[in-house]
């Protein structure tokens, strides 16, 4: 049997999540999804906050550093996205939009009547359209490092940098160095790690490929055939990285001036793509300050 260093973290980290008072539950959807969600209930009385990871990740690996603030004042149901973690659907529809609908199914069969949604990046995707579509449930939105405005050639500049023919390439990479590269242009000042860890973590989390190669290309935001981004009602707090180099700076701006005066910009210094990681204590204070 292999050893697995990002197989050990993730048994610690399920340890810790565990003795933080959340419940690992999987939950059969009537639409052919089963998806898999972290669980704290604190009383009736809690608000709650729905956290939606980025692209690549899953629950666990995302907001490891989020569930002791946020705890203390919410109930927390922390999803995996269809197609990473434990959840999966025998439906063939994969836009962000299909996820969405998937997230007000498990709250609906949670019974939890409304949310704050909090969405990174592909998360943030998945969460504009919950707040869009459902109103009624999602009262406040936090949007983290999510290009939400992007146009189709968004991401050329990047793709240009990489030597990448297609954003599959970046995110979906075919071999360790590939994998290094894109992980060191995601987090601001990374840290050096041998090249054994990132062989295991892409053995580790690059199962469901074909699927994911599916959801990509059946995003709706920045497509082609995209229709002109709707409007939201709800409060919402954008915090972007200043060195985010998937989604820069100017996108943040862009979202601000979309939805308007309801909409409020934080933006971290010395800080990528992925502020929970990177400036969890930053992040944490500014949902905080927002939030309650």
């Amino acid at each position: 049997m292999r050893f697995s260093i990002v197989g050990l973290v993730s048994s610690l980290k399920r340890r810790y999540w565990i003795s933080q008072g959340l419940q690992s539950k999987l939950i059969d959807l009537p639409n052919g999804t089963t998806m898999h969600c972290w669980i704290k209930y604190s009383s009736s009385s809690s608000p709650s906050a729905l956290l939606i990871h980025g692209f690549g990740a899953d629950g666990l690996s995302s907001w490891d550093k989020q569930i002791g603030a946020l705890g203390n004042h919410f109930n927390l149901y922390i999803p995996d996205l269809v197609f990473f973690g434990e959840s999966t659907t025998t439906s063939s529809e994969r836009s962000e939009i299909f996820q969405a609908e998937c997230l007000k199914s498990l709250l609906e069969s949670l019974q939890v009547k409304s949310v704050t949604a909090v969405g990174h990046s592909y998360g943030g995707f998945v969460g504009f359209w919950l707040a869009h579509r459902y109103p009624e449930l999602v009262w406040r939105l936090v949007i983290v490092s999510s290009g939400i405005c992007m146009t189709p050639s968004s991401n050329d500049d990047l793709l240009k940098e990489l030597g990448a023919a297609d954003i599959k390439d970046v995110l979906l990479p075919n071999n360790v160095y590939d994998f290094k590269r894109g992980v060191n242009l995601t987090i601001y000042n990374m840290p050096w790690l041998p090249i054994f860890i990132y062989k295991d973590f892409m053995k580790s989390k690059g199962g469901k490929r074909d699927e994911k190669a599916q959801l990509l290309d059946s995003v709706v935001i920045g497509s082609n055939h995209a229709h002109p981004l709707p409007a939201l009602n709800q409060e919402v707090l954008i915090i972007w990285g200043k060195n985010d180099k998937i989604f820069k700076l100017q996108e943040a701006h862009a979202l601000q001036r979309h939805i308007g005066e309801k909409a409020k910009l934080v933006v971290i210094e010395e800080c990528g793509h992925v502020p929970s990681i990177e400036k969890p204590a930053q992040l944490n204070e500014e949902m905080l300050k927002f939030l309650v």
